[in-house]
């Protein structure tokens, strides 16, 4: 018998900048490809999607949030809740349990920092998570943290690309480094970055140091700049949805971050033909580059990292090798391997559910 069409529900907290929005948006696309209904609901703020409907609960009361999520379940009869949200305190937490009960929900993990997901004791897990059927994790090695977290059903869906849409193109003149990213210090340690662009001198060779995003410590950028007369070569853009340009005219994109989940901005930075400088802060990133092939990989050492940035622009041959390898790009993260992922998942899940 012949399933129906899938209605599918994605909470999240936030719809406005960051790898988890950008994970949303492709997926919902995916997911409307593949002949679901998409309803997407925002907790706080969000903004329009092409493809799939988009609500916004900011102007709600917080009690009254999960009681219209309810009703809209019940409403447009949701056959399936896509959460990535992470952790509220447990009354809250268990309120929602709750209400999705009926409905087969999955759990997305975005983060190694298992502490945004789960609590100090696993019963308190069990209990928060009773009515999560699965949990869906965005790396290999987050899945391993969750496994040891908690007891439940597992299954890893990297962020994904469509292969086809894109190429390199020689006559594009990438000159500059770039950073994309929120503008969080205790996250991403700009400091670290914009220190090793001080150190390496580039800005004598008119290389200038792009920011790309938003956030809490936009003026700890801006002051490092003017501290050091680099107000002519440290530049700040406003986060955008579209930054296929900017990874395509940037020479090289950075990371240097102290935790990171499975960093999205690797990824997109390859994929638009661009080699990436990142240290390494957990095993994801293992996941994305081969160190010296297409991508750097380092230690988190101020002297290593700025000697790589500079090898990056004074040495060509290596740099060409980079570019070169690019093509080593893991299948895991086309949009093909995705899609036959995501329907042996809602086969799964939904199987009892026919016409």
């Amino acid at each position: 018998m012949q399933l129906k069409q899938i209605n599918t529900l994605i909470i999240v907290t936030d719809l406005t900048l960051g790898g988890i929005q950008n994970y949303v948006r492709t997926l919902s696309d995916l997911l409307v490809e593949m002949k679901h209904k998409v309803f997407i609901i925002a907790i706080n703020e969000a903004y329009l999607f092409e493809k799939a409907e988009v609500i916004s609960l900011k102007d709600y009361h917080s009690f009254k949030k999960p009681l219209f999520i309810k009703q809209f379940i019940k409403e447009n009869e949701i056959d399936v809740v896509l959460d990535h949200r992470t952790k509220s305190n447990l009354v809250k937490q268990k309120v929602y349990d709750f209400i999705l009960k009926n409905v087969p929900k999955i759990q997305f993990v975005h983060s190694a920092n298992l502490d945004m997901y789960f609590y100090k004791t696993k019963w308190l897990d069990q209990l928060a998570y009773k009515n999560t059927k699965m949990f869906v994790s965005v790396s290999e090695y987050i899945n391993e943290l969750v496994q040891k977290q908690i007891k439940s059903t597992y299954e890893v869906a990297y962020y994904f690309f469509d292969l086809n849409e894109v190429s390199y193109d020689k006559n594009i003149n990438k000159q500059d480094i770039l950073f994309v990213g929120r503008f969080d210090n205790e996250v991403k340690d700009l400091d670290f970055l914009l220190n090793a662009y001080k150190i390496s001198e580039l800005h004598a060779e008119n290389v200038r140091f792009h920011f790309v995003g938003a956030g809490k410590d936009e003026q700890l950028i801006r002051g490092f700049a003017e501290r050091n007369q680099l107000e002519d070569f440290i530049i700040i853009h406003k986060a955008t949805d579209d930054l296929k340009e900017f990874y395509r005219k940037a020479k090289i994109v950075v990371l240097a971050s102290n935790f990171e989940g499975f960093p999205l901005v690797l990824l997109e930075s390859m994929f638009n033909k661009t080699p990436v400088l990142t240290t390494f802060f957990n095993p994801s990133v293992q996941e994305i580059i081969i160190p010296n092939e297409n991508g750097i990989v380092v230690e988190k050492e101020l002297t290593q990292f700025t000697e790589a940035l500079k090898q990056v622009f004074h040495d060509s041959e290596f740099y060409n090798h980079l570019i070169e390898n690019l093509s080593l790009f893991n299948t895991n993260f086309t949009k093909k391997t995705t899609k036959i992922k995501w329907k042996t998942i809602f086969d799964n899940l939904l199987k009892n559910r026919t016409t």
